[in-house]
């Protein structure tokens, strides 16, 4: 089963992007999920053997600094113990939080990228032009998208180091940051018919998990 294309943008609290972006492992262990569980859940050995760390080292680290980013999908009985088969709360998710300054940090864990918008950019930056236009058509028959930058959302992505011409995720991170002014928990999902990202980065083989 392929997965759906959409990109969902979240905001996490400071404290959460800190103690997984200045942690090596974590940041491994978040894109080696959300890579693995794109066409669905894994066992958390599954994991830990792909990663190639012990299995109680991976339960540390999932239990107590990364649980709010996995749930358990499903569950089997295998030899009378109980085999959890894990996954993304939200595959689909880009992380965005807020520093001083307007300074954007990114947590895009499929993409492998970490910190400051300003550094990493975004995943659209792998696309060209034409496919980035073609989303950014899509998005404009989106009522809840208003493609139209005004000087102020101007301002704030050239702080973060981007420039015209903008691309889907820095339109769809200004809406976030207008329902995050609002007391609002946005998301916003951007369909597409396909994702090029998608297609040139993330190749995964079917394997029993």
């Amino acid at each position: 089963m392929k997965p759906d294309c959409r990109i969902e943008i979240s905001y996490i609290d400071p404290e959460v992007y800190a103690s997984l972006v200045n942690h090596d492992l974590r940041k491994v262990i978040l894109k080696t999920l959300f890579a693995l569980s794109l066409y669905g859940p894994i066992s958390k050995q599954q994991l830990a053997d792909n990663l190639g760390i012990g299995y109680h080292q991976l339960i540390y680290q999932l239990n107590n600094q990364l649980s709010g980013f996995w749930g358990v999908a499903k569950e089997e009985k295998v030899r009378g113990t109980r085999k959890e088969f894990i996954e993304p709360v939200n595959r689909h998710a880009i992380y965005i939080t807020l520093g001083s300054g307007k300074s954007i940090f990114m947590v895009d864990p499929i993409a492998n990228l970490f910190g400051p918008l300003s550094e990493v950019g975004i995943r659209c930056d792998s696309c060209t032009q034409e496919e980035s236009d073609t989303c950014m058509r899509h998005m404009a028959d989106n009522p809840q998208f208003d493609l139209k930058v005004s000087d102020s959302d101007r301002a704030i992505l050239e702080l973060n180091g981007r420039e015209p011409p903008y691309r889907p995720i820095d339109i769809a991170i200004l809406a976030a940051l207008r329902g995050i002014a609002s007391d609002e928990r946005f998301v916003v999902s951007i369909p597409c018919a396909s994702c090029a990202f998608l297609k040139r980065t993330i190749v995964i083989e079917d394997s029993d998990s």
